[in-house]
């Protein structure tokens, strides 16, 4: 079975020859140059995609940026009992992204009961996104048996992720396997953002640290969902509901904002504000019901 670096990165080699679909709301990212050697596009692509931290990954970056001093990073997850009312596929693949993140930040933070709490969410949204026979039908009694088990709970995470999403590409899904990895984006970015006060003098390298780690990945993330050959409708409006923070992160987009807008180039704590402010904004999109 192909991996989702290697599916995702077939759909960004037509994406190249064939981008004519344009958004309204945000500028499509630069498409790749035309060449009649693929294995161009094959190593552009690899480069691309195979930087994009999982879920699981940007839960792990979070272990890394957060103090045991800063609070409780599990008090603002997603409640998983909001699973059973995604009901369109698009957010069934967002929130699939979200609760991976937000099971693997519970597990690393020794939350044994709230990660039993993101079981049933977790199998519901792999149900409706048809993915059951990916995945092997114990991994819900393993993860509940090894709760308690950080490295092994991770081990099975990751491979839950992996299986589901080389199942996607493999169905034609490439969409649903890059909504996947921005709900994972946004959630870590929100869980990240909401455990610094921006008002303290103290966090500014903290906040500069959270941040630049994120810009990468979103640039990435966002050169990948506007590199389809056609952009799937789901796509466009994914791509507009996340403008505004791609403006916040230098990325031109055509949604009425001053020049002397909030912009990356120009980090400040309000600059941090902002963009905390619009990445809970964009959550709250995302795990609306």
């Amino acid at each position: 079975m192909m991996s989702i670096q290697r599916s995702l990165i077939f759909s960004l080699v037509g994406a190249s020859m064939f981008l004519f679909y344009s958004c309204n709301t945000c500028n499509r990212p630069e498409k790749l140059p035309e060449s009649d050697d693929k294995s161009v596009y094959l190593k552009m692509g690899q480069n691309v995609l195979s930087k994009l931290p999982t879920p699981i990954e940007a839960s792990m970056l979070i272990k890394d940026w957060i103090l045991s001093d800063w609070g409780d990073p599990t008090k603002d997850l997603n409640d998983p009992a909001n699973a059973s009312g995604y009901l369109t596929k698009k957010k069934m693949a967002l929130n699939f992204g979200v609760y991976l993140t937000d099971i693997t930040t519970a597990g690393l933070n020794d939350q044994t009961q709230v990660v039993m709490n993101y079981k049933q969410a977790l199998m519901l949204l792999i149900d409706g996104l048809g993915l059951k026979a990916a995945i092997d039908q114990q991994i819900m009694q393993k993860i509940e048996d090894n709760r308690n088990n950080k490295d092994e709970l991770i081990k099975i995470l990751s491979d839950l992720y992996e299986k589901c999403t080389e199942f996607l590409s493999d169905d034609d899904r490439d969409f649903y396997a890059l909504a996947i990895i921005s709900g994972g984006w946004v959630e870590g970015m929100y869980i990240a953002t909401n455990m610094i006060d921006e008002n303290q003098t103290s966090n500014v390298e903290k906040m500069k640290h959270i941040v630049n780690d994120n810009k990468l990945t979103f640039d990435l993330l966002w050169s990948a969902l506007g590199n389809f050959e056609i952009i799937p409708e789901e796509a466009m409006s994914l791509m507009i509901e996340m403008s505004y923070v791609a403006h916040l992160f230098g990325h031109e987009t055509d949604i009425g904002l001053p020049q002397n807008a909030y912009n990356i180039d120009n980090f400040t704590p309000k600059f941090f504000a902002e963009l905390k402010n619009h990445v809970s904004i964009l959550r709250q999109q995302f795990v609306k019901k």
